[in-house]
């Protein structure tokens, strides 16, 4: 699991190393915020497979294509 570390999380999609995740996303208007990727540095196709609420939070859950 990794909060807030777009740096980390960017890291290890560029080396191809995650074949699934899930992106929680919360209302909250930020001026910027963490980017989870840059430009197209990440090659590999995901599909999103679910989005469920949970509370405030929307999770959607990606597959590697």
């Amino acid at each position: 699991m990794v909060i807030g570390g777009g740096n980390l999380a960017r890291e290890f999609f560029k080396e191809n190393l995650i074949d699934e995740f899930q992106l929680a996303i919360a209302p909250i208007i930020l001026v910027k915020g963490i980017s989870l990727y840059i430009g197209d540095d990440i090659t590999v196709n995901f599909k999103l497979t679910k989005v469920q609420k949970l509370g405030q939070l929307a999770m959607l859950h990606y597959i590697k294509k």
